[in-house]
């Protein structure tokens, strides 16, 4: 798959240079990337843990560094307003031969309609349904367990996006994503180079496995989902309602049965949200609610972040904290999930984790081309509900990353 992820990037790579040269006022084109390297902070790569009681001994906890992310991306505007946009992702962490490894992110075309109305071709984030999680609206390096549920994977179809007088509203038809897992506490790479010789390591020890929607490029549902976002603008305030309706097929059922069993009931996927951002310089913060069931499993979650955004110049009370009105935020983010919870699995335990980030701007970071940006100091704290009393599972989450861009 990442053979032909390639090989599709390179086709319109190359169609938007030959639309380029063979234009009388040629569009701008613009290539970016970006690199991130963390050093992970005695994390817990390693326990035992016994089955039926849930105690947990010999943690082993090791620091290391980690190539996280590589990527590349490139935008040409075209005449008349159209706007072509391509991003890979490299996971230098995984095998070659995962279909992560190389991860087309996003391939669209975008094609104004009107000047209050555009339409979105393609795959990218789905800007139709709750905050989109880029980097502008989570504020953290790693996304929340209720971005990672519900908004965080790409979508592939049509979207059209409206604005007017301040408002939005957004709709999309697309092809349904699927039931899948993330984890919370991951690491990458250290955990799966322990014991198992598949690379499955000692993720499911060390980790929290939870309930996603997905973007599985090498196994598409041919079924189609539709997403509708209506946003007001009431002063610093942005208020968003969402929807979302799609279908199962038989892969999806099979799933979703081998994780919960006789608990599935039903082919239908219907999620709403409510989501609130304030934005009052410097300071910003977001409120989401998403729930809704998935083939009859219901979940639902809500997020709380808030802090400061960064600024030239620092206002009260930062006045004496020069580094404080840099990009420092926390978040409290609370998952659940409406099964019967089994000790033995935690794909069926209520979640909650807190996080705190602190944005560093490096002196340099703001020259132009290739350079060091910023670090970023992150901790997550995480906590689940463990049935009968079994002990925490130890994946709580300190790093420190150096963002690196051109």
């Amino acid at each position: 798959m990442k053979t032909f992820s390639l090989a599709l990037c390179i086709i319109i790579l190359g169609v938007v240079a030959g639309t380029a040269m063979a234009a009388a006022t040629p569009p701008a084109v613009e290539v970016h990337g970006y690199l991130q390297v963390r050093e992970y902070i005695n994390t817990v790569i390693d326990d035992s843990r016994d089955t039926g009681t849930g105690v947990i001994t010999d943690e082993k906890k090791k620091s290391h560094l980690e190539f996280e992310r590589v990527s590349l991306s490139g935008l040409a505007r075209l005449g008349e307003g159209k706007v072509a946009y391509g991003e890979v992702y490299i996971h230098p962490w995984l095998l070659n031969s995962d279909p992560s490894f190389l991860y087309l992110e996003s391939l669209y075309l975008d094609v104004p309609q009107t000047p209050d109305v555009k339409a979105r071709l393609g795959k990218g984030r789905n800007q139709c349904f709750g905050i989109v999680p880029a980097y502008g609206n989570r504020k953290f390096s790693n996304y929340s367990p209720l971005e990672e549920a519900f908004t965080m994977d790409r979508v592939l179809g049509v979207q059209a996006m409206s604005t007017f007088a301040g408002n939005s509203l957004n709709f999309a038809v697309l092809n349904s994503q699927r039931p899948g897992t993330r984890y919370i506490g991951m690491a990458a790479d250290s955990q799966l180079d322990i014991g198992d010789p598949a690379r499955g390591g000692s993720l499911p020890r060390t980790t929290v496995a939870h309930l996603c929607n997905r973007d599985v490029p090498a196994d598409r549902s041919g079924d189609l989902e539709f997403d509708a976002r209506l946003g007001r603008q009431m002063g610093c305030f942005n208020v968003g309602l969402s929807g979302r309706l799609g279908r199962l097929d038989s892969t999806d059922l099979a799933f979703l049965t081998g994780k919960f069993g006789s608990q599935v009931d039903g082919q239908d996927r219907r999620q709403y949200g409510l989501d609130v951002t304030y934005k009052r310089a410097p300071y910003y913060g977001t409120l989401q609610y998403y729930a809704g069931p998935t083939g009859g499993i219901g979940q639902s979650g809500y997020e709380i972040l808030f802090g400061v955004e960064p600024s030239k110049q620092c206002t009260w009370p930062w006045d004496d904290l020069s580094g404080a009105c840099k990009g420092l935020f926390v978040r409290y983010t609370k998952l659940d999930i409406d099964v019967v919870h089994d000790i033995a699995s935690p794909i069926t335990w209520d979640t909650s984790q807190f996080a705190a980030s602190w944005v560093v701007p490096l002196p340099w970071g703001s020259q132009p081309g290739l350079g060091a940006k910023w670090l970023q100091i992150e901790y997550e704290w995480n906590h689940e509900d463990v049935p009968n009393g079994g002990d925490q599972i130890p994946n709580n989450v300190f790093f420190v990353e150096l963002f690196v861009a051109f």
